[in-house]
């Protein structure tokens, strides 16, 4: 039996401009998150956590041509979006003398919100994910 002959010039032409736009928000972020660490400013650098999550998810989910399913992007779109929303809660009660469930406000938004959501959701987010998207790139090659 002989093998099939892959011929380079029949493959698609991949598209990295997508891919090249995430990878500079990383460094973005990343840069933000640091000057966050050397001015010791807290808030800055936790408020890095939903945009490392959103640039990484997207990263993760971009197929091989550069373009994204439309439903794996909501999801991770509205998963960061509630994350953010959770993290600015927390820094915005951080002044606050309010208590839930016996301890202050901001930690209590990290422990009973941040942490189950994150734990629970983001489990899920990467099955619905992986069942549209990446097990299509596994199936590919495959295929091939």
């Amino acid at each position: 039996m002989s093998e099939p002959v892959l011929d380079a010039a029949l493959a698609p032409e991949p598209d990295h401009k997508r891919a090249d736009m995430l990878i500079h928000a990383f460094a973005a972020v990343s840069a933000f998150a640091l000057v966050g660490m050397l001015i010791d400013v807290w808030q800055m650098v936790f408020l890095t956590v939903p945009l490392f999550a959103v640039v990484l998810m997207l990263k993760g989910s971009l197929r091989s041509d550069g373009t994204w399913e439309k439903q794996s992007t909501i999801g991770i779109i509205g998963y960061c979006a509630v994350l953010a929303g959770l993290v600015a809660w927390s820094i915005l009660s951080n002044s606050s003398d309010t208590k839930l469930w016996g301890i202050p406000m901001s930690m209590a938004v990290i422990v009973y919100f941040i942490w189950p959501y994150t734990a629970v959701v983001a489990g899920l987010l990467y099955a619905f994910v992986f069942d549209r998207t990446i097990d299509e790139k596994r199936l590919a090659a495959v295929t091939d």
